[in-house]
């Protein structure tokens, strides 16, 4: 009993330990195989857009494990064996039907010489499901499958190592401003953050929402800019926030006060956002119904204590000072 109270220990503290999806889901793997005998084991997290899992940490030959997960139609065939839901470990021989009519088995693992296993979906505590932990033996007694008490006690502790939405929660908070917040996906999806509120601006179909997809996926960018809420500016904050190797997560989306923002005008705005987006003056005049677009900018400018429109134009990219085209309405 001592030993499982120290692993439950030793394990929520990897859990919680700063470093990589991957290094925790390693060091995880590692404690587990103190305790628990097994001769091949992974964790994958689950895409459910592409309906494929990756892996993330693995110990012994997994191959046959890795190319029958990588397959969106196996990923059908996980949901009818009733894998994906939040369940005890499932062994092996408690699947409903012979190991050698199922397309893992039959046509993965058996050939492979295992024999037997576990399998046990990871999910978090508010229902997401994460992805999957498999144990692999070629022993046939259901030594390993005897541990499942003990695998199904770790399922929440090994589900936070894989789980990044806290840290996007921690990155909302350090800003110390942030309003509401979801995190975005590959797809262009929204992800709500536990935690952390969101926001009308954020919803499915906002403008702002579309724009914010679209600086999504920019590697080691945070690109700001307006957008107007209840006859104000707020500012926009896209963060990214990749990991290929952990999950299908892109960016944080933030909202946030305008700040210095707020001592523009709305025509400011909108000519700065014309600006960034490289419209010409003729455009410029059209859109905005104004005579001298240079001159109006060049006056911004040294309100602003630049000293030409180009300096405007890269400081007000930079930090967020313009309202894009498509939220003027």
């Amino acid at each position: 009993m001592s030993s499982r109270v120290s692993l439950l220990v030793e394990m929520a503290q990897i859990a919680a330990a700063a470093g990589s999806v991957e290094q925790r889901a390693d060091a995880l793997l590692g404690c587990l195989r103190e305790v628990v005998p097994y001769a091949a084991a992974w964790i994958a997290v689950r895409d459910p857009e592409t309906r494929t899992h990756r892996r993330v940490a693995s110990v012994g030959d997994v191959d046959s494990l890795a190319r029958y997960f990588a397959l969106p139609e196996d990923d059908e065939e996980v949901e009818e064996l009733g894998l994906n839901r939040c369940q005890p470990p499932v062994p092996a021989s408690a699947l409903p039907v012979p190991l050698a009519e199922t397309r893992a088995w039959g046509e993965y693992l058996l050939p492979a010489g295992f024999s037997d296993g576990v399998a046990m979906a990871l999910f978090t505590d508010d229902g997401r499901h994460l992805g999957f932990l498999s144990l692999l033996t070629g022993d046939s007694s259901g030594r390993t499958a005897s541990y499942g008490g003990l695998l199904a006690g770790l399922r929440p502790i090994i589900a936070r190592a894989l789980d990044r939405l806290p840290s996007f929660a921690a990155a909302a908070q350090l800003t110390g401003d942030a309003v509401g917040g979801i995190a975005i996906t590959r797809a262009g999806r929204g992800v709500r953050i536990p935690g952390l509120p969101t926001h009308p601006l954020l919803v499915e179909g906002s403008a702002a929402l579309a724009v914010a997809r679209g600086y999504a996926g920019a590697p080691g960018t945070v690109s700001t800019f307006l957008s107007r809420w209840a006859g104000r500016f707020l500012r926009v904050s896209v963060l990214d926030c990749r990991d290929e190797t952990a999950d299908h997560l892109c960016s944080l989306v933030l909202i946030r006060p305008a700040g210095n923002a707020s001592d523009l005008g709305l025509s400011e705005v909108r000519l700065l956002g014309a600006m960034v987006e490289g419209w010409d003056d003729e455009r410029i005049r059209a859109g905005l119904g104004l005579s001298d677009p240079c001159g109006f900018a060049l006056g911004l400018a040294r309100r602003l204590g630049l000293p030409s429109m180009g300096a405007l134009v890269q400081h007000a990219a930079r930090e967020g000072l313009y309202l894009p085209p498509v939220l003027w309405r």
